[in-house]
């Protein structure tokens, strides 16, 4: 039976030349720590013809007018819908369209993709006459947008604090709500700031790292006071050293190791645990259509550390402390350091009063501090306290810290510790379906197959290269599960 490949521009099949063949290339997201790769086609040529010259916009015509443009695109492999993308006109060359073929995954943030948060226009509000009057939470269509907890920091204001200032931002009296003279800094929810962009951009979250009680309480931590203002500019409260993009990919790394999978037509962005991704059951058994020869590679790097970065601008960060140090995976005999190092990190507890702490100075005209900067950080807000407006480096059964009760290793990174002290690396040539590659379209199902079976033993899919139209062998590479 001959083999069928089918290129849909916008629902219109494009006209293939017989013997035409091409290589699709895929990769896993599980696996691709700090980066996203969609798949993609490299460049090959279509013929003219009137199919072709009205979906190009008659781009062979000197005279004609086109403007270059992403062409949305489902590639179908013997009736099977395997891959979803975009397709662009690279230039046209004497034997007809050069064209190539990708997932296209920055265009879901647009002109915005590598924009500082703090320079995009999330909104604003009119805040009260009197500050004292700003609520601890603000809550739209019962979720959170903001908060404003109580944070121990008496060099907030440098050397020349304002009267009335008692070493604590957002200091708050039951009943007459926050003190003058103490800084009042909103901290925005991480999945508000998420789903903002979304709006802004063009696309929706769903997801468990979305479902999760625990995650939807995170908050941003920043230093910018609202001193003097009338209007509480959103964007302010952003933390400059990210953009959509690098906020996305932060979220991969650690603390939390989060895979994202993007759907390119429906625009949906999956937010999934990877240690969720990794308990995925092996579905697809491949041993009958693979060939005999398997040979496992070598991989030295065994040891898993995780890390982040801290702000070394707060003065309790110059040296790291005890409760935010790194994990360092036991020595192994043979095995060199693995590391994973990430973009949030998170706040000292205070052990007196039980609320965060820092040394660092914000940014406010009232000192001529307007110059200073933060990174990202992240705490959980509790709601108001006994009285005061708490957040904390922990919530419930998650702890931002790699060791201890709770552990971001533990509850997030266990899983890839583990498979990745056991696993080598193999690439094997199959021969794989149709319905083997739509099942293996990892971003359009959100992770639901990512694993393969073969002779005995179960692999994760890291990456897939598969000719097109199928009918010989497709590379795989794979990594022991």
């Amino acid at each position: 039976m001959q083999k069928k490949i089918e290129f849909r521009l916008e629902g219109t099949p494009l006209f293939l030349a017989p013997g035409t063949g091409f290589t699709l290339e895929r990769y896993n997201p599980l696996f691709d720590f700090g980066q996203v790769r969609g798949s993609k086609v490299y460049r090959f040529s279509v013929p003219f013809c009137p199919v072709n010259n009205r979906l190009f916009q008659y781009a062979a015509d000197p005279q004609a007018v086109w403007e270059p443009r992403p062409y949305f695109t489902e590639q179908y492999a013997d009736g099977d819908l395997i891959e979803r993308g975009f397709t662009f006109l690279e230039g046209v060359k004497p034997a007809g369209y050069e064209i190539s073929f990708g997932s296209n995954l920055g265009d879901f943030f647009g002109d915005l993709r590598d924009v500082p948060l703090n320079e995009i226009a999330f909104g604003s509000e009119v805040l009260p006459a009197d500050h004292k009057d700003i609520l601890p939470e603000k809550i739209v269509a019962g979720r959170t947008v903001y908060t404003l907890p109580t944070i121990l920091n008496g060099t907030f204001y440098g050397t020349m604090p304002p009267a009335g200032f008692s070493g604590q931002v957002n200091a708050y009296s039951a009943g007459t709500g926050y003190l003058a003279g103490s800084p009042k800094v909103p901290h925005f929810n991480l999945h508000w700031v998420l789903r903002r962009l979304g709006e802004v951009c063009g696309f929706t979250l769903r997801g468990e790292f979305l479902d999760d009680p625990d995650a939807q309480r995170l908050i941003l931590y920043n230093t910018f006071a609202l001193d003097g203002r009338t209007t509480l500019d959103y964007r302010l409260h952003m933390p400059a050293d990210l953009t959509p993009r690098t906020l996305l990919l932060a979220l991969t790394l650690p603390p939390f190791g989060i895979t994202p999978f993007f759907d390119v037509q429906r625009r949906i962005v999956t937010l999934r645990y990877s240690q969720t991704v990794m308990a995925t059951p092996t579905r697809i058994n491949i041993t009958d259509r693979t060939l005999p020869s398997l040979w496992p590679g070598s991989l030295t790097d065994r040891r898993l550390e995780l890390d982040w970065e801290l702000d070394t601008d707060d003065g309790l960060m110059k040296t790291v402390p005890a409760a935010l140090a790194k994990y360092t995976a036991p020595e192994l005999a043979g095995s060199t350091l693995y590391g994973l190092k990430g973009k949030f990190s998170t706040l000292l507890m205070d052990g007196a009063t039980g609320l965060p702490a820092a040394e660092q100075q914000g940014i406010t005209p009232l000192t001529g501090q307007m110059d200073k900067k933060f990174k990202p950080r992240l705490l959980y807000w509790h709601g108001v306290v006994g009285d005061v407006p708490k957040a904390a480096s922990s919530y419930g059964s998650s702890s931002l810290a790699f060791a201890g009760p709770d552990n971001l290793r533990e509850k997030y990174w266990r899983r890839y510790e583990d498979f990745r002290l056991g696993t080598f690396p193999v690439e094997i040539q199959a021969a794989l379906s149709a319905g083997d590659l739509a099942r293996l379209d990892f971003h359009r199902r959100a992770g639901e197959d990512v694993a393969v079976h073969l002779r005995g033993l179960d692999y994760f899919v890291a990456g897939i290269k598969a000719g097109l139209p199928l009918g010989g062998y497709s590379t795989l590479s794979l990594w022991r599960r």
